[in-house]
């Protein structure tokens, strides 16, 4: 590549916890953010030859390194020494979360201190943790590649902020920094009487950014308008965590009078996806190597981790890219995503012997005046549909939503419609769409 390339390597940077980080930013995570600043307006040739680059000095740093890799590469006769980037990539075979769980101790290098180690977990959709390390490049990588897609929705360092997620504060439900102009509020303890308490400082400070899960910001602006009360509008709401419905969308967008900027990252680092000003989903490809196997399958691979490289990590979503030669008005040439179908949940099973996962949203979603939905089997034979309204749900809409889901789970299920305040949450913080109660856990 040119000297005049934006990939230029630094000095290897370091990062704090992520959470921590966007608000006590280190200094060499700033180095890498205008790294990111100048990388995301290069071209599809530089982009490739960075990629190819960073590849295959990973690709080589785990045959040499990696216990698990030096066995695979072995085992399966590949030569990383001859690697040639994105496509030899396909030689690997990809990595699924079963093995990153039972062989965690094989998947870290040798030689991972001089990286820098930092434990890190998700719950996934399963709710059983997943415990992995992540390095110091890593993590910095990770918070200037977010801050600069928060940037492309108008967030800049110290601007006011509420954020809305698992803080897991003990007694109080909401806290307000001043030092750091962030309104932070704990989605665990999201009811009426702590969420109307939020409003009314939201109303009062009137942050200009907001950021949380689609579905505890949509339940903000319910319970404010349950209690007539025209909550704040910022310039801008990033979200997150969960899979952003172009319904969800439009009800969000709405309440707040403002636009929205979904976003797209998992603890693992292997992927990224964010919106632009333009309002096109893009793949971060200088973040990490994103492929699609099968039906949209995505598999990621992080440049950065070295202390312990996921290489073709299957994420568990499924995502739909735009015709590659469409180009984005907002001068970036990273792909374009048309959709992302979100995390696997628990699924379905009918006494006929289906199986039913996300096509069940399809007979809900749809309903007039059913802002969100879930269902929870508790029996073979038996579904309760958890329903949060609004004010035009009717009869008419039960009747829409019973016929909608006879077509996919047949006469034989009794369905329970119950009309709750807030949908169920896993532990992690999340609401999963479906919730089996009868050990149909996603595997």
């Amino acid at each position: 590549m040119g000297k005049t390339s934006p990939f230029v390597r630094g000095k290897k940077s370091t990062g704090a916890h992520l959470e921590k980080s966007i608000f006590q930013i280190p200094l060499k995570v700033l180095k890498r953010y205008k790294f990111y600043k100048r990388s995301q307006f290069c071209t599809e040739a530089q982009i490739e030859d960075f990629q190819d680059e960073q590849l295959i000095k990973l690709i080589q740093h785990a045959g040499q390194h990696v216990p698990y890799y030096r066995n695979l590469f072995k085992n399966i006769g590949f030569n990383d020494s001859t690697f040639r980037g994105r496509e030899d990539m396909h030689k690997i075979p990809t990595l699924d979360k079963e093995i990153v769980r039972t062989r965690q101790k094989e998947l870290i290098a040798d030689n991972a201190k001089k990286f820098g180690i930092t434990w890190d977990s998700t719950s996934g959709s399963t709710g059983t943790p997943l415990h992995f390390v992540l390095d110091d490049a890593v993590q910095a990588n990770k918070i200037a590649a977010l801050l600069r897609s928060y940037s492309w929705a108008g967030y800049k360092l110290g601007k006011k902020t509420f954020s809305l997620q698992s803080y897991y504060f003990q007694e109080k439900s909401y806290e307000y920094s001043r030092f750091y102009n962030i309104i932070r509020f704990d989605s665990n303890k999201l009811k009426k009487s702590s969420a109307i308490k939020v409003i009314k400082e939201i109303n009062r400070l009137k942050p200009e950014f907001f950021m949380g899960f689609p579905f505890d910001i949509l339940m903000l602006s319910k319970f404010a308008e349950e209690e007539g009360i025209v909550i704040h509008s910022p310039q801008s709401i990033v979200t997150y965590g969960e899979t952003l419905s172009k319904k969800k969308r439009e009800f969000i967008e709405k309440a707040y009078r403002c636009k929205i900027f979904d976003f797209f990252s998992l603890h693992e680092c292997a992927a990224m996806i964010s919106e632009c000003e333009q309002g096109n989903l893009h793949l971060v490809e200088d973040f990490a190597f994103h492929e699609l196997l099968g039906d949209g399958k995505l598999v990621g691979t992080s440049f950065y981790n070295y202390a312990m490289p996921l290489i073709r990590y299957e994420i568990g979503d499924n995502i739909v890219l735009d015709d590659v030669s469409k180009k984005c008005e907002c001068g970036r040439n990273f792909r374009i995503v048309k959709e992302i179908t979100g995390k696997q949940c628990d699924y379905i099973e009918t006494p006929d012997g289906r199986f039913l996962g996300s096509v069940m949203s399809h007979s809900i979603d749809n309903a007039k005046g059913v802002l969100c939905s879930q269902c929870v089997q508790n029996a073979i034979d038996q579904i309760d549909i958890n329903i949060v309204v609004d004010k035009t749900y009717n009869d008419d809409s039960k009747i829409a939503l019973k016929k909608g889901l006879r077509k996919r789970l047949g006469n034989e299920v009794k369905i329970n419609f119950k009309v709750v305040p807030q949908l169920e949450k896993s532990k992690s913080g999340k609401t999963p769409f479906i919730i089996s109660k009868i050990g149909n856990k996603y595997i």
